[in-house]
């Protein structure tokens, strides 16, 4: 069994490059070793500032290198199918920016093909790696605020100055729910830990498949809702809420948590509690967590996952969409 992973990026974003190749040049078990673009002179600069080894002038190149292990492809979401596939066909395992991608169909061939190839597929919820959530997973495990009925969470930003953005684009795959509103989902989907049956949809569409704002609320089984948000166009806000039976948590920053302590608000038993939890950077852990599932092949995703269950619920909710 090899002891690293050696990394290709195809993709160099903002997040690619503030925050996920530090993460792999730092993390255990972790080589940056190619990095692609279709702009061979951009690809040249980054592999010098972010310290991979190789750049290439096409992202074909990078996901048939055989150097490489596993690719993290941060492309925009309408082409995410298309090279996790081409890298799965090359044998690479893939961690996929979310939105994994569009619709439920695409991302079954995907997972269809990870699963014939025998490479690891996970889709890119960083927030899911912090430590917090595993004081809030423990908490309600133990019944601390009895049983969940409610839960709020969202995410927004303002990206109306800036009309260029591929998220404003519906064949790059943008919108408020594949980017933001997403998060309130795979919340809910994370700590309820099943998947919604219902939903009740709103959003403000501006091109087709493109949402500046959208909401929903989803429904369990187990008879609790989750309330979810998003927005491109608003004041910057994020937020999470759970409502129990004998009590609520309310995490402060959910999604975007920075390097910084953060606080968990425990209310129960007619008293109120603040618990700290320590500074971390979620990136490094997922890059962590993900190279260690690559090199234990028995080692489960968890907190990770494929994508596939949190695509169907996006796309349950795009069919839902009317006017507000």
């Amino acid at each position: 069994m090899p002891e690293i992973v050696r990394w290709g990026i195809i993709g160099c974003g903002n997040i690619a490059r503030n925050a996920v190749c530090p993460a792999i040049n730092w993390a255990a078990g972790s080589r940056l070793v190619a990095i692609g673009s279709r702009d061979g002179e951009k690809a040249r600069m980054l592999a010098g500032e972010l310290g991979a080894e190789k750049h290439m002038a096409s992202y074909e190149a990078v996901v048939s290198d055989p150097d490489v292990d596993a690719i993290y492809i941060g492309l925009p979401n309408g082409f995410h199918e298309e090279w996790t596939i081409r890298a799965l066909e090359n044998g690479k395992h893939v961690l996929c920016e979310k939105s994994l991608t569009m619709d439920d169909a695409s991302a079954r061939r995907m997972e269809e093909m990870s699963i014939r190839k025998g490479r690891r597929l996970m889709e890119a919820y960083m927030y899911r790696h912090h430590p917090q959530w595993e004081v809030v997973r423990g908490l309600l495990g133990e019944g601390a605020i009895g049983q969940v009925r409610l839960l709020r969470a969202g995410l927004m930003g303002d990206l109306s100055g800036d009309m260029e953005n591929h998220r404003w684009s519906t064949k790059l795959g943008g919108g408020a729910l594949f980017d933001v509103t997403c998060y309130g989902v795979n919340v809910a989907r994370f700590l309820l830990g099943e998947e919604p049956v219902g939903c009740k949809s709103s959003a403000d569409l501006v091109a087709p498949h493109v949402d500046r704002s959208s909401s929903a609320i989803l429904t369990f089984r187990s008879g609790t809702t989750a309330i979810v948000a998003g927005s491109l166009v608003t004041y910057g806000n994020q937020f999470c809420d759970i409502i129990g039976t004998t009590g609520s948590i309310h995490v402060e920053k959910p999604f975007i948590p920075s390097w910084n302590p953060v606080s968990i608000r425990v209310k129960r038993n007619g008293g109120m509690e603040d618990i700290e939890v320590g500074g971390a950077n979620h990136y490094l852990h997922m890059v962590e967590h993900f190279s260690r599932c690559v090199l234990d092949e028995t080692r489960p995703l968890t907190p990770g996952e494929t994508g596939v269950a949190q695509t169907r619920a996006l796309t349950m909710i795009e069919q839902a969409f009317q006017a507000p």
